[in-house]
């Protein structure tokens, strides 16, 4: 009988307006392909974790408003977050989803909106837009895909970015080629990068399920349908880099 995995999508309704099922859908199919057997289920406003453990956890992009309706909630579910940090398994959020587990964001009003302290980073929202293709070099490879956000993390002393720009904005210091993207802690990530990001970058996707598989004790086997997914994935980053080189927008004012 195969393994079964469990991934938690939070708030899909509210926090998945740039692709974020295709994250999950990744996620999925990759494990699938490896010989897994995969339980999806979706947390929204009022519903409670599921018991049992947690292999990976997912929490998407959406705007202000939407930030601030799952904040109350998701405050008042951070003890089990924490310890989904604690115990190692694969978080993967994504813009709003990172700051709200970050130590939180001020707005370009000045409103502070408190995030769960679980990620060592602030947020620091502006009028200027961050828009077009992102590439970014990583322990885990090109990490390529699309950025749209208005958004500066300030990391904590000792916290380091887990890539480096070589084309696009980035989400933190001088946005530009040698910003820094996204960040980890131990299997926890937090990204700008959208579109979704992970059917663009495979190797990454790869390098978080063996993590997480490993916790479990089992080992990560990739079979011919991951290769058939690279391979699509291949002519996407291709076109990406490319135009990133030639029609970059690095940013927008507001």
């Amino acid at each position: 009988m195969s393994e079964t995995m469990r991934i938690v999508q939070l708030y899909p309704e509210l926090l998945g307006v740039t692709g974020d099922r295709g994250n999950v859908a990744v996620f999925e199919t990759r494990l699938r392909a490896a010989g897994l057997d995969v339980e999806t289920v979706r947390v929204g406003v009022g519903e409670p974790l599921p018991d049992g453990g947690i292999d990976v956890l997912v929490i998407g992009n959406g705007p202000l408003s939407a930030m601030r309706r799952v904040a109350p909630d998701l405050h008042a579910k951070r003890e089990v977050i924490a310890a989904i940090f604690s115990a190692g398994s694969l978080v993967f959020a994504v813009g709003a989803g990172a700051e709200l587990l970050s130590r939180g964001t001020t707005t370009i009003e000045g409103e502070h909106l408190a995030g769960l302290d679980l990620f060592p980073f602030a947020v620091t929202r502006s009028r200027e837009r961050r828009v077009g293709y992102i590439v970014a070099e990583s322990e885990h490879g090109q990490i390529v895909g699309f950025e749209d956000h208005a958004a500066t993390w300030h990391l904590d002393a000792g916290a380091a970015a887990l890539a480096t720009v070589t084309a696009g904005g980035g989400s933190i210091g001088v946005p530009g080629a040698g910003a820094g993207e996204s960040i980890r802690v131990g299997e926890a990530y937090a990204t700008n990068v959208q579109g979704p990001a992970l059917p663009l970058n495979p190797e990454w996707a790869d390098a978080m399920l063996t993590a997480a598989l490993a916790r479990r004790g089992i080992d990560y086997a990739r079979t011919r349908e991951h290769e058939r997914l690279d391979a699509l994935a291949r002519g996407a980053r291709e076109r990406i880099i490319a135009l990133a080189r030639v029609t970059q927008i690095t940013a927008i004012g507001l």
